[in-house]
């Protein structure tokens, strides 16, 4: 008898399928006369299938394809939105998207996006995540993530830090502690921190972080005005629940940066936003910065409720702070709390304006995009709704190995 135990999937039998449930999210459907055809009398028991008659090796062989084709064919649990899978058999390589994958730009910072999604519906996201007309999400292997980030690390001259800020909440990743796991174990891995909303903290899942090797929380914190925070996240933000966590970290020794974004005419009241907010700041240990006041940015794609103030207008509204509570919150010669450093260059292998040809791999997150490959780089095809095959690329976009580009007809 052969007898199949599942970590990450699950198993229910409805009518003539089986719907898989993948990491708690993402679900597929295996044929139920697929599973009979390697055992007619095959049981399904939650994370466990059972082969009366078959032998071991041979009924793992055969669920191991099935699961691989049911991999590359999800749908997301909550959204019903398509998922692309993207794993080392996919034959997409992690660089060369905005959206997913690994970016180094040229620093001693290589950002990790390993999803797209996200719980909240922030009236300000500059990737427009949340609620959207975008018909597909992507998903990362982490083991996969971790073996490219390791070939970007070790390219670079300085300590590395791993910033987890995917479009999206990073804490829907069904594998952020093997994620965190993994980079913790890369030679030159110094720093990892991930950017989060919050919302899905909880006391077990930081002990599971701080224990994997998370060096730090960026906070996407914006104001200690509920009301407020409610507006600015498109849904009600569980405050309470999300302080009781900073002070759970503070109790722990987990590092916390306040990350607020100042919206202008929503979070820049000085003693509504700015001050408790530095107050809070002032309460955590860490050999870090505690917080760090971001300027919202207009961005094409993204949400944009106000107009962006000049940067010297945003320096000015926090000046007089500094002072008042000992603390930076503007920029300063020589000022580098993060130790990020100039490094090592990602050479490109084709440039802006080129015509190029690239290889269809799979959909991207709207009907009119494709993930495309050439040269050992992600392609984003635009105006393309071929399926399949190779397609000529006209590149609107080369910045730090980011390649857009219009299909060509």
């Amino acid at each position: 008898m052969a007898k199949i135990e599942f970590e990450n999937f699950s198993f229910k039998q409805q009518d003539d399928n089986v719907h898989v449930t993948y990491a708690t999210r993402y679900v597929f459907i295996i044929p139920l006369e697929k599973l009979q055809a390697i055992d007619k009398e095959v049981k399904i028991l939650g994370k466990t299938l059972e082969f009366p008659n078959a032998k071991e090796h041979v009924a793992e062989r055969k669920i191991d394809l099935l699961i691989d084709q049911g991999l590359h064919s999800m749908t997301h649990k909550i959204n019903k939105k398509n998922v692309t899978y993207i794993d080392e058999t996919s034959g997409i390589p992690l660089i060369g998207s905005g959206e997913f994958g690994v970016i180094d730009r040229n620093t001693s910072l290589l950002e990790v996006k390993t999803h797209t999604g996200c719980n909240l519906n922030c009236v300000y996201c500059s990737v427009d995540e949340g609620v959207n007309n975008k018909t597909a999400d992507i998903l990362i292997d982490p083991y996969y993530m971790a073996q490219e980030c390791a070939k970007l690390a070790a390219r670079k001259t300085h300590p590395v830090e791993f910033n987890l800020g995917p479009h999206g909440e990073p804490l829907l990743y069904p594998f952020t502690k093997e994620l965190v796991t993994e980079l913790r174990a890369i030679p030159n891995c110094e720093v990892i921190s991930v950017n989060t909303n919050g919302t899905f903290l909880s006391k077990q899942l930081i002990d599971e972080l701080k224990e994997a090797g998370l060096s730090r929380i960026n906070l996407s914190l914006n104001t200690l005005d509920k009301e407020v925070n409610d507006k600015l996240s498109g849904k009600a933000y569980p405050l309470k629940h999300v302080l009781k966590m900073v002070e759970y970290c503070k109790e722990i020794g987990m590092p916390i940066l306040l990350a607020p974004t100042i919206i202008p005419g929503y979070n820049d009241d000085p003693k509504r936003d700015f001050e408790p907010l530095i107050q809070l700041s002032k309460t955590i240990q860490s050999p870090y910065p505690t917080i760090g006041f971001q300027k919202f940015l207009e961005y094409k794609g993204g949400r944009n409720p106000s107009k962006a103030i000049p940067f010297e207008d945003f320096f000015a509204s926090l000046r007089p702070f500094e002072e008042k509570y000992d603390v930076v919150l503007t920029p300063k010669a020589g000022w580098n709390p993060f130790n990020i450093h100039m490094d090592t260059k990602l050479e490109k292998p084709f440039k802006k304006g080129e015509v190029i040809q690239v290889t269809i791999k799979a959909p991207g997150r709207t009907p009119s995009e494709k993930i495309g490959v050439a040269k050992d780089r992600i392609v984003m095809i635009r105006g393309c709704y071929k399926e399949s095959g190779t397609t000529k690329v006209k590149l609107i976009r080369d910045k730090h190995n980011i390649f857009h580009g219009v299909n060509l007809k």
